[in-house]
């Protein structure tokens, strides 16, 4: 069986730690099925993630480490794009910083070199008690989906009364994937290996007008338009920290990105923007009622009454912003 050659990808930013973790449990594995170079683009971190990558870069001898050090963050989607811009692999790993590799990416790279059927595979991933995160790979998002998934008043309806029904059926939560390849709608980018002829085809991996959330989203959907094969091996588990860096934003800023971004995707791709703005304009406006409550029990009355001005607010210039 023929050799294939790889390129990882991983796009770093405050994750010293856990980057580090992630290249030497790579390191350690054993690569003689597949050639191997790990691009790594440090988006101007300040925790010593860059010192810390150079430093690394004398010690780990096995995995063709490149480095991208940037003097400014250019979010996700351009980062990548660097990187991938040097890449030399038939196949495209798109790895998160808080990944950590296990002999289930040797079984994963040997059904890749073998098959011609799945362009893009995924593995399940899951957190460090070995619980799936049924969160990352997902249908495609509809008005409903969207609503119920991702809006404060809309998540507590599903949650509270409908028993996760909209949540499920987004993140086929209720979905028993027993094939060793089992088709699926969009495959979550924390783990993401894609052949060059795929991201050729759908012309680059990801676009810039989603610098960090619904990138992945929308390559999927780019690949769905050229018919593309997207699957996720359900025997293959990658232990995997979720949410690692975005968790150092600070919660409105995260919302405001992930909604300028939701309502830009759904302009592209004419999912009724008119109403999900009207949607999540209503929302943010709700929200400080329902999750008052929340942020209050961990930042007291004043401090709760703050963060949820300041979420609504994020949320409202987000959805008229996109």
């Amino acid at each position: 069986m023929k050799r294939i050659s790889i390129s990882v990808i991983i796009v770093t930013w405050n994750s010293r730690y856990a980057v580090t973790r992630c290249l030497r449990s790579l390191e350690s594995l054993d690569k003689t099925s597949f050639t191997l170079e790990t691009i790594v683009v440090d988006n101007h971190s300040d925790d010593g993630t860059a010192e810390m990558l150079e430093s690394e870069s004398k010690i780990l001898t096995k995995v063709g480490l490149k480095l991208i050090l940037n003097t400014s963050n250019l979010g996700l989607s351009i980062a990548t794009e660097q990187a991938y811009e040097i890449a030399s692999g038939e196949w495209i790993l798109l790895c998160n910083p808080d990944v950590i590799f296990t002999d289930d990416f040797l079984r994963m790279v040997s059904f890749a070199r073998s098959q011609d059927d799945y362009s893009m595979l995924t593995a399940e991933m899951v957190n460090e008690a070995g619980s799936i995160q049924r969160v990352v790979v997902r249908r495609f998002p509809t008005v409903a989906r969207v609503f119920f998934g991702f809006s404060v008043f809309g998540s507590h309806v599903d949650k509270y009364l409908l028993g996760n029904f909209f949540l499920d059926d987004y993140t086929y939560a209720r979905t028993d994937f027993n094939e060793p390849v089992s088709p699926v709608e969009q495959p979550g980018a924390s783990f993401l290996l894609i052949s060059r002829d795929a991201v050729e085809r759908v012309g680059g991996i990801f676009s810039q007008e989603f610098p960090i959330w619904w990138n992945d989203v929308d390559l999927a959907k780019r690949a769905h338009e050229v018919k593309i094969r997207r699957g996720i091996m359900p025997a293959i588990r990658i232990p995997h920290d979720l949410g690692h860096s975005a968790k150092k934003l600070p919660r409105p800023i995260r919302r405001y990105i992930f909604c300028l971004a939701m309502l830009r995707y759904c302009r592209k791709w004419k999912m009724y923007p008119r109403v999900v703005q009207c949607l999540f304009l209503f929302d943010g406006l709700l929200s400080i009622v329902f999750g008052w409550p929340l942020w209050s029990a961990r930042l007291g009355s004043s401090g709760g009454l703050r963060e949820g001005l300041d979420y609504s607010a994020s949320q409202l210039r987000g959805v008229l912003t996109g």
